[in-house]
């Protein structure tokens, strides 16, 4: 009972920083995805750590669980190496001033081994599936019980040694094993349950800004339209009487009509936001739509003095709808184009599969963004250019969503930004 007791409080231990992190920095209201506070996973992942080398949890009254490295490893996959090294730096302290002796050894022996698998895994953490996660959790917890076990041997250090290779030995190794691996998928599913809930949390939101914009799409846009249809028929006619009076008025003729052709595409870009619910999805060959969509921006980019390249493997297919699609790969080509200089702009599509997903990414050597800016893309009503409604990428991101992908923007400010869209590549099983 008192050992259950024990491995009850190391949970806590554990998770303790999760939740913690959860109320002081994803509980506050966010516009955009919250941003890694990299300083307070590291403060309490070593807090976690210090605790559970502080109370130990024995096997036996012999082994440790060494459940203090379950933060190490969390804080180095989810924040990084150098949190996870900081980590480190703070255990062994503890472990030198208030431990010492063979316990600081052989923890000083095997943590860098320790690491490694961690380290090698970080980089691409986050843009693994949940199940991959998991099934990679299962791998470092029996990597870290087996570099233990085998310092242990090889050392000869602890109690351990004296059991050798009896039957207790075994019996330890598996308790040992299993209470490591259930705590670090504990560790885990936590961390990836409080992330998922802030990621809903903010979609719900910005769901609820999206539907009073769609909702004032409908209500106001078709009954705008029209009038301003006719407005301009009759400038156009005015215009050209107004020309043989006095041929100055033209100028002022193309300003009304340049204006209310703005009008116009801002009503287009409501009404979009109003019909972007409705898809008709199917197998589409990507390849060819984007081959049109970038014979289509040409002429667009030579009136800006741009260049476009290509580089579109062939036989892409996904399952979406044309024509959404396409809104989308339009608009983000002339948001690219629009945002590079008028000398030697240059403009890159590039599409290609890659593992489950067909990936385009859409380069420019324009003015690039900041990062707070690249956190409010996609914000309705949130834009970088003059006379933009910041509907557009709202849109395109939302059909984006609905066709199960995902956008991710890289930039630095006056050397260029790429966008990432990422759709799933179509089933076979489907046919």
């Amino acid at each position: 009972m008192d050992f259950v007791k024990e491995l009850i409080l190391h949970i806590t231990f554990i998770l303790f920083p999760a939740f913690l992190y959860q109320t002081v920095w994803l509980s506050k209201p966010m516009k955009s995805s919250p941003i890694l506070n990299k300083w307070l996973v590291l403060i309490l992942s070593g807090l976690s750590s210090i605790l559970c080398a502080l109370y130990p949890l024995y096997l036996w009254g012999m082994v440790t669980t060494d459940y203090q490295l379950i933060p190490l490893f969390t804080a180095t996959l989810y924040a990084g190496p150098v949190a996870g090294i900081a980590v480190l730096v703070i255990l062994l302290v503890y472990l030198l001033f208030f431990s010492g002796g063979d316990c600081f050894l052989i923890t000083v022996l095997s943590m860098p081994l320790y690491l490694l698998l961690p380290i090698f895994l970080s980089g691409n953490w986050g843009r693994l599936k949940y199940s991959s996660k998991l099934l990679l959790t299962i791998l470092m917890g029996t990597v870290k019980v087996l570099v233990f076990h085998i310092i242990l041997f090889f050392t000869g250090f602890a109690g351990l040694a004296q059991i050798n290779f009896s039957e207790h030995y075994w019996i330890i190794f598996f308790e040992e094993w299993s209470l490591f691996v259930f705590g670090l998928l504990i560790m885990v599913y936590a961390i990836e349950y409080i992330s998922q809930n802030a990621l809903y949390r903010l979609r719900i939101i910005k769901s609820e800004k999206l539907a009073i914009a769609s909702e004032l799409a409908a209500s106001v846009a078709h009954e705008v339209r029209n009038p301003l249809t006719v407005v301009r028929g009759f400038i156009q006619l005015m215009g050209q009487e107004a020309k043989e009076i006095n041929p100055k008025n033209i100028e002022y003729t193309d300003l009304v009509l340049s204006e209310l052709d703005r009008a116009q595409e801002i009503i287009t870009d409501y009404l979009n936001l109003a019909r972007q619910q409705y898809f008709e999805k199917e197998k589409l060959n990507l390849t060819e739509l984007l081959v049109e969509v970038s014979k289509i921006m040409t002429s667009y980019a030579n009136y800006k003095a741009v260049t476009i390249e290509t580089h579109i493997a062939e036989n892409l297919y996904v399952e979406g709808d044309a024509s959404r699609l396409k809104q989308v790969f339009l608009n983000l080509v002339k948001n690219a184009i629009e945002a590079v200089s008028l000398s030697e702009g240059l403009v890159l599509i590039k599409a290609y599969a890659s593992r489950e997903f067909i990936r385009v990414r859409i380069i420019d050597n324009g003015i690039g963004m900041s990062s707070e800016q690249i956190a409010r893309l996609g914000e309705p009503y949130f834009t970088l250019k003059e006379k933009g409604t910041g509907l557009g990428l709202t849109v395109t991101f939302s059909i984006i969503e609905q066709h199960e992908g995902t956008i991710r923007y890289q930039s630095e400010l006056n050397k260029g930004t790429s966008t990432t869209v990422s759709i799933p590549i179509y089933s076979k099983a489907k046919d």
